[in-house]
């Protein structure tokens, strides 16, 4: 069967929709596409610079891929949620935490790790170094981009806060992710001094 030469047709099953089977006919261009360094629509979410590099709308709802920056001292709460998660250090050092059988575990990645969190494992980072961090998190499915719609502030072309942007209070994002599928895990800390 030959391919089209504009376009890629792909099956996707979900409720609501499509066919009599309740598939949905999903086309995407059959041409590569590039963003540059620095590229990509940009937010503010808990204090990080996320860069969309790829979203569920450019992949079919198949993935998405963020680029991040961590600024020396920040951390993520440890969370969990139903998509798989890498993260491919690009530069600067992350110290990962996590929960292996109910017991706390952690360890640092470089710049070159790469970090798997499979669906429903219990993770968390942190950059305890003293230069911003960098890295990829490739999200399968793209699970997180309703989030970060309704929780993120998007970033102007300047890379700044637009003028009158709301920033969401904790507990809108805490509502905001139980709504996307993501649970903040309760009592105490991802990290140990």
């Amino acid at each position: 069967m030959p391919r089209p030469s504009s376009a890629r047709l792909a099956l996707q099953g979900g409720a609501g929709g499509g066919d009599r089977l309740g598939f949905r006919v999903v086309t995407e261009e059959a041409r590569l596409r590039r963003l540059g360094a620095g590229e990509g629509r940009k937010l503010l979410l808990l204090g990080d610079v996320r860069t969309v590099k790829a979203g569920g709308a450019e992949t079919g709802g198949e993935l998405a891929i963020v680029e991040q920056a961590v600024e020396p001292g920040a951390s993520s709460a440890l969370h969990r949620h139903a998509y798989r998660e890498v993260f491919y250090v690009l530069e600067g050092e992350l110290e990962f935490a996590g929960l292996e059988g109910g017991e706390h575990v952690a360890f640092l990645a470089g710049a070159g790790d790469a970090v798997h969190a499979p669906p429903w494992a219990a993770h968390a980072y942190r950059n305890r170094g003293g230069r911003r961090a960098r890295f990829l998190a490739v999200m399968q499915p793209a699970g997180a981009d309703g989030f970060f719609e309704e929780a993120g502030v998007w970033l102007g072309e300047d890379g700044e806060v637009p003028a009158g942007a709301a920033t969401p209070s904790p507990e809108e994002v805490r509502e905001a992710a139980a709504r996307h599928g993501i649970e903040f895990l309760p009592g105490g800390r991802a990290f140990r001094r």
